[in-house]
């Protein structure tokens, strides 16, 4: 059987695009083979790519003048970090799920459930938290436009992860 993750690895590594120095968090490469580590440089230079181009777009969708964007951009960077470490827990339940997927039981089904409803739950509390901050240093109207541009790219982020699973199996 072909391996039902393989389109899932891209869509991982959006997950990892939130910080600069996340890069400088993973673990040193171990010696590999040459292929090897062209995938890694390939990935590395993939996840810098669109860490840009997601802060181009909040840049651009904020819109924010000198004295606004120096708060934003503080805050942000914090936000960034924090979406991250919850991002590792959503990485560690799509692994969880290709490890189980052929012999998947009920109740595996059910903890994968509740984990992934509990990522939601938390995602959105540091939205909300966030919100708060952003309201409280700038305005209300910049903390709701900034909730507005993360819906929009956690939207595109899931349906993007989620196109690239493999639905649950059907019980046999």
């Amino acid at each position: 059987m072909n391996n039902p993750f393989g389109s899932a690895a891209m869509a991982l590594a959006l997950l990892f695009t939130g910080i600069d120095t996340y890069a400088a968090k993973e673990p040193a490469p171990s010696p590999a083979p040459a292929a090897q580590l062209a995938e890694q440089d390939e990935l590395a230079l993939f996840r810098a790519s669109i860490r840009m181009e997601k802060r181009e777009f909040v840049a651009d969708a904020m819109d924010l003048d000198e004295a606004q964007g120096k708060k934003f951009w503080s805050i942000y960077h914090q936000y960034e970090a924090d979406l991250m470490k919850l991002n590792e827990s959503r990485y560690a339940l799509i692994n969880d799920y290709a490890a189980n997927f052929e012999t998947i039981s009920e109740a595996k089904a059910d903890e994968l459930v509740r984990a992934a409803l509990d990522f939601r739950k938390s995602r959105t509390a540091l939205l909300d938290k966030y919100y708060r901050k952003l309201a409280k240093a700038l305005s209300k109207k910049i903390g709701a436009r900034f909730l507005q541009v993360e819906n929009v790219l956690q939207g595109a982020e899931d349906v993007e992860i989620g196109a690239s699973l493999p639905l649950m199996p059907k019980s046999r």
